[in-house]
């Protein structure tokens, strides 16, 4: 391992760690952060109220991350043959699809003690600065993150920090670093998960074991980023750490947390996963009429935090059903598609929701999604959004405001920049249906440039949307 960048960013870390307990580092000074007052936990009713908490810190993602699309692939399962390689290959089209980001399932060995299903779990690491042979070797890794870079994409990995295989060697030359139960025995961190050990982050060690392998993929491959898996479950302060180093190695980082409670952006992340939204929109595409729910959490956010909080937004992910297990037909699938990616924050595509897949890939076990047989009229529908959005400075900001209007099986709501104000329409239901409104003239329908009157209402077909720019208005 190279000790230059890695040994220069722990001096920072150890400099600013010195003069401040290691329980409540203070936040590094950083230029893009946005401290938002509103974000402080409301006091409790009482008769004596407490002291309020300091306001939260919102770090900004760097520019080039912000309104960015990410595409989620399982190595594993992408291709039939399942290697970075095949994937490498493939890359083009997914500059082609439109998405900017791609984010890779742990990469790693997997653990063969206490193995889930015949090819085991991803997230059962059995050595983090290891690439699994599998999927082929460093050298394939490197391949397809450069190639990645000359189409412009960039590539995160996924940290896994909370657990470790059983059979990983840290647990025989490290066993202080594993939590243990009152009988001295290493524990899973839930019943659920009993292919992995718990990792303890009291131990100064393993902190700075994990801030050097999260240094070592960037120092020697040169990611761009990191998704932090169950990030809730590991302590505040050492994320606030690992910024700090990580930071100091490349400011261009995207760091993300897959927990998404408000407190991981404090001094640590700058983007956490909306949990709550793609529910919202599955209870409205079951139930038209309660349709506008899908709007809730995300305008309750924007009023609340402002443009400072940014969201990872998904409809499926690999804990989550796909989406197309919640739709009758295709065009519910390309409303669904038209809510994702004209909404603030970065959307999440998982590899095979562009064609309508059903049928979620095994975390466990040998899986290939087939995307020649699926819905190529949807993936279209995919390239067509997905490029409109990188072009599209209004659908890249990170504002949202909801359009009141009659019409409950409608979602009107309006996106904007400095440069663009962008008006988005989405039928709901299976019937024609209208939004009727005040407050605007004309729209140029964004993709077929068709000038439309908007200056009273909005009709449109089953399931059919509009996205309009409404700039001059």
């Amino acid at each position: 391992m190279p000790v230059s960048r890695i040994a220069f960013a722990l001096l920072l870390l150890l400099a600013a760690c010195s003069t401040q307990q290691a329980a409540s580092p203070t936040a590094p000074p950083a230029p893009a952060a946005v401290v938002a007052a509103t974000a402080s936990i409301p006091e409790p009713a009482a008769a004596t109220a407490a002291p309020a908490p300091a306001p939260i810190t919102f770090e900004q993602p760097p520019a080039w991350a912000q309104g960015s699309a990410i595409y989620q692939l399982f190595v594993r399962a992408y291709t039939p043959e399942g290697t970075f390689a095949a994937a490498s290959a493939r890359l083009p089209e997914l500059r082609d699809l439109g998405v900017e980001i791609i984010y890779l399932l742990p990469i790693h060995p997997i653990g063969q003690e206490r193995r889930k299903g015949e090819l085991g779990s991803p997230y059962s690491i059995r050595d983090y600065r290891a690439i699994d042979p599998a999927l082929g070797s460093e050298e394939d890794f490197r391949n397809f993150v450069n190639t990645a870079h000359d189409l412009g994409l960039k590539v995160m990995l996924d940290l896994v920090a909370n657990h470790t295989a059983w059979d990983n060697p840290l647990i025989s030359e490290h066993p202080d670093w594993y939590t243990r139960n009152a009988a001295g025995e290493i524990v899973p961190p839930n019943p659920e998960w009993t292919d992995v050990a718990d990792l303890n982050y009291a131990n100064a060690e393993l902190r700075q074991y994990m801030i050097e392998t999260s240094l070592y993929w960037v120092d020697q491959f040169g990611i761009d980023g990191y998704r932090c898996d169950v990030s809730d479950a590991v302590p505040l302060d050492f994320w606030q750490s690992w910024r700090v180093a990580l930071k100091a190695a490349n400011p261009e980082l995207l760091l993300l947390s897959e927990s998404g409670g408000v407190q991981m952006y404090n001094a640590a992340f700058e983007v956490a996963y909306d949990w709550t939204t793609r529910t919202e929109f599955v209870s409205g595409l079951l139930a038209p009429n309660q349709a506008r729910r899908a709007m809730s959490n995300i305008s309750f956010e924007a009023k609340q935090y402002g443009p400072a909080l940014w969201r990872m937004r998904y409809l499926e992910n690999h804990d989550h059903d796909r989406i197309a297990t919640a739709t009758r037909e295709i065009g519910q699938r390309r409303a669904a598609a038209a809510f994702l990616l004209t909404l603030p924050g970065l959307p999440l595509v998982y590899a095979g929701q562009e064609v309508g897949a059903i049928e979620r890939p095994s975390l466990f076990d040998p899986f290939t999604v087939d995307f020649a047989g699926g819905e190529q009229e949807l993936r279209e529908t995919y390239r067509q959004l997905l490029q409109l959005r990188r072009e599209s400075p209004g659908l890249r900001a990170n504002n949202f405001a909801r359009v009141q209007a009659e019409g409950r099986t409608i979602l009107l709501y309006e996106r904007e920049s400095p440069e663009q104000r962008v008006l988005v329409a989405i039928n709901m239901d299976d019937e024609p249906a209208e939004a009727v409104f005040a407050g605007y003239t004309q729209g140029r329908d964004m993709l077929t440039d068709e000038m439309i009157d908007i200056s009273s209402k909005i009709s449109l077909e089953p399931f059919a949307f509009r996205i309009f720019d409404i700039t001059s208005q």
